[in-house]
């Protein structure tokens, strides 16, 4: 099972011990990096509305948890920000100056 899984199944049974979500944390870090906690970040962003209002909570919980691992092992630096951008959904283009 891997990391994301194990996150949806916690949000699913709807309890998770502390502990649990630091070590998933940790091992996805290890696994993919910085690159990995983002994609879970997006991932819970991106599907949030979609949840039942009982499983919102635990998910909100979820994604602040796996921000404050990013922010806290991976400070926001020059390059952190731009593979952020890249990560994000696609945005209208920027018009053409004539």
């Amino acid at each position: 099972m891997n990391n994301n899984e194990k996150v949806w199944k916690t949000i699913g049974r709807g309890t998770v011990h502390p502990s649990e979500v630091l070590n998933t944390l940790i091992e996805l870090d290890n696994r993919k990096g910085q690159i990995g906690l983002w994609a879970l970040e997006n991932e819970l962003r991106e599907k949030m509305p979609l949840l039942r209002p009982t499983a919102q909570p635990l998910a909100k919980a979820w994604l602040e948890a796996t921000i404050q691992y990013r922010t806290t092992y991976y400070p926001e630096g020059r390059l952190s920000k731009l593979f952020h951008r890249f990560s994000q959904p696609a945005q209208e283009p920027l018009p053409i100056a004539s």
